[in-house]
């Protein structure tokens, strides 16, 4: 909890860009410092640049076709994963069924997420919409550790042990009700982004609810889909 907080919000507010950049800098030293979970001024600054960044975003056809580029990379993504870990899923039950000696259980855990890895990660343009008043690479890496934008964008998570099917080839391990909705809304609701027909959910999550700002988003250029198969034996125990 914020001590003073109107008085660090109304502080926070006067700043411009850079110097509003320069406090997150200076906060997030302290942060990697700490053994704290979370940092709340931290976060609000994080926001408040966002905030600054999206309030004046224009939407010229090259941020349009990165926009367009990162929600149709996340929407395969989204497919992707699930298309994995249906096919895991089948394989694992298929597995136990054979009576695996080892198999009393099973986890298959698929993700999508976009992450901040050096400065490949992040593309640079030759016209800057904030003219080099933002520090695109430290920023990431600011919400790369504090979670705040690079947590999982996707997570789909199924076990035997959830009796949700029978394996058979007709059966559909995930029902993803999210996918049938077109998540159009808000930042993705600008008029300039009307001819794209679908925004993913991740997507959603990306632009809308993350603290991370259109002109950095539009940057992000390492995504990353990985799907997990956990082994899971009870092993032996003494019976009472």
């Amino acid at each position: 909890m914020i001590e003073n907080w109107e008085e660090f919000y109304e502080e926070m507010e006067k700043l411009s860009l850079p110097e509003l950049e320069v406090m997150i800098k200076e906060l997030y030293q302290k942060f990697q410092k700490s053994k704290a979970y979370s940092d709340d001024r931290l976060n609000a600054c994080l926001l408040q640049r966002k905030l600054l960044i999206n309030r004046n975003f224009i939407f010229t056809p090259e941020a349009v076709m990165h926009i367009e580029r990162v929600n149709s990379i996340l929407t395969k993504s989204t497919a992707k994963v699930l298309k994995r870990t249906e096919y895991l899923c089948r394989k694992m039950v298929q597995l136990k069924a054979k009576g695996d000696d080892f198999l009393d259980d099973f986890n298959v855990e698929g993700t999508v997420a976009v992450g901040y890895n050096g400065e490949e990660s992040i593309l640079t343009f030759d016209k800057d919409e904030n003219n080099g008043q933002s520090d695109y690479q430290v920023m990431a890496d600011v919400l790369d550790f504090t979670n705040d934008a690079f947590e999982y964008l996707r997570r789909f998570s199924i076990s035997d042990g959830s009796n949700l099917f029978s394996g058979e080839p007709e059966d559909k391990f995930i029902i993803d009700e999210m996918m049938e909705l077109n998540w159009n809304d808000e930042l993705l609701s600008a008029p300039e982004l009307s001819f794209i027909e679908y925004f993913c959910y991740a997507s959603h999550i990306l632009f809308v609810d993350s603290a991370d700002s259109l002109s950095a988003i539009i940057r992000s250029n390492d995504f990353r889909n990985e799907v997990k198969v956990t082994h899971q034996n009870w092993g032996e125990k003494l019976t009472v």
